[in-house]
C-alpha cells in the first residue's frame, strides 16, 4: 500500500500502476474489498 495525496484527491498505487481515488479512505476501502474478493475465489 502506497501513495499520496493530490489536489484532486488520493493516487493510490495498484496492480502496478497508480490511480486516482476521491481520498485515501477509499483508497484503503478499495484495497480490502480486493483482498476480499481474493479470498472469496480461493475459497
Amino acid at each position: 500500500m502506497k501513495g499520496y495525496a493530490v489536489s484532486d484527491g488520493f493516487m493510490g498505487y495498484v496492480n502496478g500502476r497508480y490511480r486516482l481515488f476521491v481520498s485515501e479512505e477509499e483508497y484503503y476501502e478499495f484495497l480490502e474489498e480486493g483482498a476480499e474478493s481474493e479470498e472469496a475465489e480461493a475459497a
